[in-house]
């Protein structure tokens, strides 16, 4: 089809990644494509006196009127497009097109149509030989300054409650309490030995209320605090509903680390030296993963400084616009009011968008390395991260996998997987020399 009328087309480059298109088609073109796009249409139709799909053009026309035709003009310029970016070269270099409104163009089928699109292509991105990228692995095994950080870190998760005889809730004391929630004069979901304390508002009740109501407490009081209970509270049909939770105060004590002796029982191992070995290690590896990720910054980094890559402007301008709302939305849901969330983010507009432009880059240096080194994410890797992702989240893995398909978030998903593909890959080709062993 169509070799009895090709289109002529030529592109003007406007910009880094923007390219203009200059299209002729023939009348010849135009109305092969509508007689094409008339006899598609018709194809379900059933006529007597012709085949299923064999309906001449003209008789299609009659039959579905204008409807035909403007379904003839998107199929013209659906092809149009397509052909023309194949003919200069483009076809599989753009991104999209800008700004483009075929309801605009006159088109008609007797005589020839003369159009102009832009469109917005990837940019242009080579690697360098790998031996010319000088990234060295720094030490990861564990610093003994990171291991005492480690261990505090464990004390305090481990916390004990110490019992604090006629001391009052304050700033070092907390209150071991019973609750109960309560709508319109009627119990409903409660709990048994809460550690509360200031500065931690139950949800749904007012900070500054909460405080007052707790502060100077003493074991054996009772008190209560107006609620509002928001989605996700347990009792559903309360939710949306304003009550009040009761809480009666069992002790007054005082948090504290746990010892080491303490820790060792918690965590089951043999003895103080036992529990920093086993924390360095896991420090060790967790200083590995870092610096690997360190490593593949500097790696796609020191690749844009060899080898740079020209953005447009329009497309780092709408990566940090998109950038900007989500931070905003962030900000918002946090408790900031809209034109607080603006003014920060106006802040820091410089930096997002040098952040922007760098994370476009890498991504398209990330794509370059998959292409040139058949980098490819298979059906078992992006299964297996489904399996991750819904033992983490304690979800069913049907489920799961359904709600990603109807969200279609499985080509994101498969993006995630390869580009970590990528990073690692670009490790492997540049160190020089193997991790160190952990330290033992």
């Amino acid at each position: 089809m169509h070799k009895a009328a090709p289109i002529q087309a030529e592109k003007t480059l406007l910009g880094a990644c923007h390219w203009q298109i200059q299209v002729k088609v023939p009348q010849a073109r135009i109305a092969e494509e509508f007689d094409h796009a008339f006899v598609s249409a018709a194809a379900h139709l059933k006529l007597p006196g012709f085949r299923p799909g064999k309906i001449p053009a003209q008789v299609a026309r009659q039959l579905l009127g204008d409807s035909a035709v403007e379904h003839a003009r998107e199929h013209l310029f659906e092809h149009v497009v397509s052909d023309s970016l194949r003919s200069v070269g483009l076809h599989n270099e753009v991104l999209r097109l800008i700004d483009f409104d075929a309801s605009k163009i006159e088109v008609s089928e007797l005589r020839d149509l003369e159009l102009t699109f832009q469109v917005q292509t990837m940019p242009e991105v080579s690697l360098p030989p790998w031996t010319d990228i000088q990234v060295e692995r720094q030490d990861t095994r564990a610093a003994p300054e990171q291991i005492e950080q480690g261990v505090q870190t464990l004390a305090a998760n481990h916390q004990r409650f110490d019992p604090a005889e006629g001391a009052i809730v304050d700033e070092q004391h907390l209150a071991e309490a019973d609750l109960v929630y309560a709508l319109d004069g009627a119990d409903g979901p409660a709990a048994t030995g809460l550690k509360i304390g200031l500065g931690s508002p139950l949800y749904g009740a007012d900070a500054q209320a909460w405080d007052a109501a707790l502060r100077g407490r003493k074991a054996g009081e009772n008190f209560s605090v107006d609620v509002e209970f928001h989605p996700g509270f347990s009792e559903e049909s309360w939710v949306g509903r304003s009550g009040s939770a009761r809480v009666s105060v069992l002790a007054v004590v005082k948090p504290r680390p746990a010892t080491l002796e303490e820790l060792v029982a918690d965590l089951g191992v043999k003895d103080e030296s036992d529990l920093r070995e086993k924390l360095g290690v896991q420090i060790g590896r967790e200083n590995a993963r870092r610096e690997r990720e360190r490593m593949a910054h500097a790696i796609l980094e020191k690749i844009v400084e060899l080898r740079p890559v020209e953005l447009s402007e329009r497309m780092i301008d709408e990566e940090t616009e998109a950038t900007i709302q989500r931070r905003t939305e962030q900000m918002k849901q946090a408790g900031a009011t809209e034109e607080q969330a603006k003014e920060a983010a106006d802040q820091h507009r410089a930096e997002v968008r040098a952040g922007s432009e760098r994370r476009l880059k890498h991504w398209f240096v990330v794509r370059k390395v998959a292409q040139q080194e058949k980098v490819r994410v298979s059906d078992t890797e992006l299964d297996a991260a489904l399996r991750a992702l819904a033992a983490r989240q304690n979800a069913d893995l049907g489920q799961l996998r359904q709600w990603f398909k109807e969200e279609g978030r499985i080509d994101q998903l498969r993006a995630d997987i390869l580009e970590e593909k990528v990073r690692n890959h670009l490790v492997q080709m540049v160190e020089k020399r193997p991790e160190p062993a952990p330290l033992r």
